[in-house]
């Protein structure tokens, strides 16, 4: 089972040590709970317990409102990470076990 440190690992692996958007690594330094009530840009990154409509799993695949840069009908902000190699689908669906499974620390 996935846990919160494994997540911020796939998100650090994503981007490297590269500054990313405007956001920044805004997973790092932030317990759990934090990261589970965090927005960005006012949208909340997780749906506990939903994956599918978690925007954070949303963003890493592309689908609207993210992939913009991809051609993702009705998207309007690019997939993330922006402008970087797309995260392997492997490391996605750990994200996406995690939240489906209620975020476990």
């Amino acid at each position: 089972m996935p846990t919160f440190q494994d997540v911020q690992q796939a998100l650090d692996r994503s981007v490297g040590g590269v500054q990313i958007g405007a956001h920044g690594a805004f997973w790092r330094g932030l317990t759990r709970d934090q990261f589970i009530a965090k927005k960005v840009f006012g949208r909340p990154i997780v749906t506990m317990g939903n994956a599918a409509e978690s925007n954070i799993i949303k963003a890493l695949r592309g689908q609207a409102p993210f992939g913009a840069d991809i051609g993702t009908p009705d998207a309007t902000i690019p997939r993330m990470p922006a402008f970087l190699p797309p995260m392997p689908e492997e490391d996605i669906n750990l994200i996406a076990q995690w939240i489906d499974q209620t975020c476990p620390e």
